[in-house]
């Protein structure tokens, strides 16, 4: 059986830049290692280089709503 002390030794290593993948410079960055990966993984992000896959085909913003039947209302 192994020890606390064991799991927690893994557990003190700093994480490693989630863009860059070094160790960070200061803990203020997390989970980044400088404000400079901070800002180059916004920018991808903003620039669309990271995609959430959908769910469907089906385009959430449709040019017609399931509502719409073509009746006028009032």
């Amino acid at each position: 059986m192994s020890s606390r002390s064991d799991s927690n030794k893994a557990d003190s290593k700093p994480a490693r830049c989630a863009y860059c993948r070094r160790e960070p410079v200061a803990a203020a960055f997390r989970p980044f290692c400088s404000a400079g990966c901070r800002s180059r993984d916004l920018n991808a992000w903003l620039s669309d280089r990271y995609v959430i896959p959908g769910g469907s085909d089906e385009d959430e913003l449709s040019l017609t709503s399931p509502l719409d039947n073509g009746d006028e209302a009032g």
